[in-house]
């Protein structure tokens, strides 16, 4: 029997077809040294492809198809895969294969494919030569391959012959090459030959390197060095890494990797190397150019891709170093990935993290100071320069909470079983009814009572019938159970007639006190509207109702808890009291209560997830939401940013017509450090940690301290707490500074979400329904973050740039004997004639300023002998006065 080799990666790949260049899904399998494919998997018959001379290459240079081509000596096959992940992992599937090495796509080793080129097809404005063959690539565009690292180049028939010589990556990697002296280790230079920059200097003669007509001269591809091949020699052996040395990870402290998977760094000049996570997805697939371009720049090693393999690889690479940096290539969603990776890890101590903003928002990037948007790669190299002189501020991070209120059809015993959940529903209920039955009482507005009546009939009617059943299977005592009935029955009466009273007021037509109806005759279908004082009655009647059936609940949790020394709350004290004389008779709210509340919740709720930049509930959350479901659903729709933006402004616009959450203040309750806050009618809520929401907007309208409020700031344990009108205040907001409607400043956030219907939330972009329950923002940790400061550096260029005008060129110093050789014999007269003639000029001035001297003298002495005469004659005339 002939045994087959096992089978190293298979399954659907679209591949290209040579009629009209179609696409077809044809199912892959890499067995050996041979590629299978057929129309399925079932199939009998398979075409294979040799690939003993083969190579693989990228098809273009973003890649946006995710599509790769294998070519080989006899045809070329053009591929494409799903996601540029699993497009990786046959691209290192087939690599294995060259080397006959075992292939394993969770296994993580630099040393796998060290020294192998990483091929993408690419097109060349100017003369480009193969550095396998030395020939120029063909045609006008000079299409061929490049690796993405070191940029070699090659015809697509040479590549398979190329020599495994691309960038270092491990010590191990650097082979023969290595220096080694008393010092210990030292990183050579890696040369590249030829395919020069147009003004390439040589580094040691300052003279043009490169040609245009052949492959001449070399580069090094860690400092950047370019020399000729004749003063190649002069140049020191040691590299100095260039201006990006701070941030390189030498191969030569690469050793290798211990029994726990991280790297050994063994030499002190990567004190803080820098580690770069970039999303190859982000900005319309512009992360792809940044991650190669990062690779020319830096280690390979130390660069990774957050969509094959996550960021968590790359921080277990570098754990064991003692500080180290991140830079974080993408939007707000992968900071917001990394810095949980990194809670995982516990790694918040020995790194800082740098942002560069290639997403759709970027408001993080924009509060760091790094700007809303980059696309240039050509620009990378200055941004790590600011990235070494950055400063590191702490960022607030929130945990975001949720409890979620068990639907109708759970059962009791559920409640009974714990009694801390217990209690948090009494909690619920008896805040529920406070805020509705303030909104009845306070309200002047019909339809605000109607509307709140509705929430509070729905909320009782669910109260009662689970304190009823709870008390019936909590207690023995018969007695007990049947009084308990009768106050819930009582309790039903009052409610049936505050929503009979209700139901009539509803149809009713609003007349003035002592006006007489217009159809007096009809009652039944138009009654006046109800006194205020009628209705009070009412309410209060109910609340006091509710009062007793929630004091009776709580005697059957205490007597089932007797054994515990949980200290029990006082859930009647947490109902909010409305103006009426009534409910100010009541106890005020303590603040131990409050506290052991927030433990109860603290013990029951779940952290749903981890708020770097902001919060949003209602209209805002409800676009992120649609805009996420349209993105899956058509993520070529949703493939860039202007595209995402578009979006984002159809679905406001729709929202402006629709209003799908008006009134949202009557199905959220509001919380800032236990207070409950008075809330506008609404849309919308946003807390705020940064001054940056939705792509730049400023909600909370200013940066400064005023009377009422301190400075917004991302390091200060505060939020910020903002109403959201509607879509239309959301877009004049990206034009003009509107004056925006704070409602608090605060440490802790708590919202209540109420009735049957969930609402809509948002985290930094990420969008999902929430059910009714709690949703309470406290405070987790604290991020140190890399920083820019654009005025400070604006600031020192501009002193650098007038330094530099004030400082005058030295005059440059002639070389008689040299300035000669370039003169005639009548110039060399002429200027033998002018240097006599300035001789005796010197001569005579020299005379002359000595004849000045000695008149000067003479002067001098001539007066001070008349000045002496003048003085004898003044002391003889005084004496013969005297006299």
């Amino acid at each position: 029997y002939l045994i087959l080799p096992k089978s190293v990666k298979e399954g659907l790949l679209l591949k290209q077809t040579s009629s009209f260049q179609r696409w077809k899904r044809r199912y892959f399998k890499l067995r050996g040294r041979t590629l299978y494919y057929a129309k399925d998997s079932k199939s009998l018959i398979f075409d294979e492809v040799d690939l003993s001379d083969a190579s693989v290459a990228e098809t273009s240079t973003k890649n946006i198809n995710n599509s790769f081509t294998v070519i080989t000596p006899f045809r070329k096959l053009m591929l494409c895969a799903e996601s540029r992940k699993e497009m990786e992992d046959w691209i290192s599937a087939l690599k294995s294969v060259q080397k006959w090495e075992t292939y394993e796509a969770s296994q993580f080793n630099m040393e796998h494919f060290s020294g192998m080129h990483n091929w993408y097809a690419c097109s060349h404005a100017r003369p480009t030569f193969c550095n396998v063959c030395r020939e120029a690539l063909p045609g006008v565009t000079s299409h061929g391959l490049s690796c993405e690292v070191c940029k070699f180049k090659a015809h697509k028939r040479c590549a398979v012959r190329s020599t495994n010589n691309c960038k270092w990556t491990t010590l191990a990697s650097i082979g023969n090459d290595i220096i080694e002296d008393e010092d210990g280790v030292s990183m050579p230079h890696q040369w590249l030959e030829g395919n020069l920059p147009v003004s390439a200097k040589c580094v040691v003669c300052d003279r043009n390197c490169g040609s245009v007509r052949r492959l001449q001269d070399w580069r090094c591809l860690w400092c950047k060095a370019i020399v000729h091949n004749s003063c190649k020699e002069q140049l020191g052996k040691v590299c100095p890494l260039g201006q990006c040395k701070v941030s390189i990870i030498p191969p030569t402290a690469l050793n290798s990797i211990d029994s726990d998977g991280f790297w050994k760094a063994t030499s002190p000049s990567c004190s803080s190397p820098l580690l770069v996570m970039v999303n190859s997805k982000s900005g319309d697939n512009q992360g792809v150019k940044f991650l190669r371009r990062f690779k020319q720049l830096l280690n390979p090693a130390q660069v990774f891709d957050l969509m094959n393999g996550g960021p968590q690889l790359g921080l277990r690479l570098f754990q064991k170093f003692e500080t180290f940096r991140i830079l974080v290539c993408g939007g707000d969603g992968s900071v917001g990935w990394v810095l949980s990776e990194l809670d995982k890890l516990s790694l918040h101590k020995q790194c800082q993290l740098g942002v560069l903003p290639l997403g759709t928002g970027n408001d993080l990037a924009r509060v760091l100071g790094w700007g809303g948007l980059c696309d240039d790669d050509a620009q990378l190299l200055q941004i790590l320069e600011k990235l070494e002189s950055a400063t590191t501020k702490m960022l607030d991070r929130w945990s975001v909470m949720t409890y979620e209120v068990p639907s109708k059809q759970t059962p009791l015993c559920y409640f009974m079983s714990n009694c801390d959940v217990f209690e948090i529903q009494i909690t619920q209920y008896a805040d529920s009814v406070a805020t509705h039955l303030t909104k009845i009482l306070d309200s002047d507005k019909h339809s605000d009572v109607i509307s709140s009546a509705k929430f509070l009939c729905g909320t009782v009617n669910d109260f009662v019938a689970e304190v009823g059943k709870a008390y019936e299977r909590a207690t023995e005592n018969k007695e007990e159970a049947d009084a308990m009935s009768k106050k819930c029955a009582m309790l039903n009466e009052k409610l049936d007639s505050l929503v009979k009273a209700l139901s009539e007021d509803a149809n009713a037509q609003l007349v003035p006190s002592g006006s007489i109806s217009p159809d007096e005759s009809d009652s039944d279908q138009s009654r006046p509207f109800r006194s205020r004082e009628q209705l009070m009655l009412r309410a209060n009647s109910l609340k006091k109702a509710l009062r007793q059936i929630i004091d009776q609940a709580e005697k059957v949790v205490d007597e089932q808890n007797r054994h515990t020394q949980v200290q029990r709350m006082s859930s009647s004290s947490s109902i909010k009291r409305g103006s009426s004389e009534d409910l100010k008779e009541a106890e005020p709210r303590d603040d131990s209560t409050y506290t052991h509340s927030s433990c109860l919740f603290h013990r029951q709720c779940t952290e749903k997830c981890v708020m770097n930049n902001y919060f949003g509930i209602g209209l805002d959350a409800k676009i992120s939401l649609e805009f996420n479901n349209k993105r899956d659903e058509h993520p070529k729709k949703c493939s860039s940013r202007t595209k995402n933006m578009m979006w984002y402004g159809v679905l406001g616009t729709k929202e402006l017509v629709q209003k799908t959450y008006k009134n949202l203040e009557q199905r959220v309750q509001l919380e800032c450090d236990g207070v409950p806050m008075s809330l506008p009618s609404l849309q919308g809520l946003a807390v705020l940690n940064i001054p940056s929401y939705a792509g730049g907007i400023n909600f909370w309208g200013g940066t400064k301290e005023d009377n009422n409020f301190g400075a917004p700031s991302f390091d200060d344990k505060k939020l910020e707490v903002v109403a959201v009108f509607g879509s239309m205040q959301m877009a004049m907001s990206r034009v003009i500074n509107l004056q925006h409607h704070r409602i608090a400043q605060c440490r802790q956030v708590k919202i209540t979400i109420l009735g049957d219907e969930g609402v809509p939330v948002q985290v930094d972009g990420e969008a999902w329904i929430q059910p009714p329950g709690i949703v309470q923002i406290v405070h987790k940790n604290r991020a140190p973050m890399l920083t820019r400061d654009r005025a400070f550096e604006s600031t020192l260029k501009s002193w650098e740039d007038k330094r530099k005008g004030d400082s005058r060129p030295a005059r440059p110093r002639l070389n008689s004997q040299q300035s000669m050789e370039y003169l005639s014999e009548e110039e060399c007269a002429q200027v033998q004639q002018l240097g006599l003639v300035a001789d005796t000029l010197i001569i005579r001035c020299f005379v002359t300023q000595q004849e000045c001297h000695t008149s000067v003298n003479i002067n001098a002495y001539i007066c001070g002998k008349l000045f002496h005469n003048y003085l004898r004659t003044i002391e003889e005339i005084n004496c013969i006065c005297f006299t």
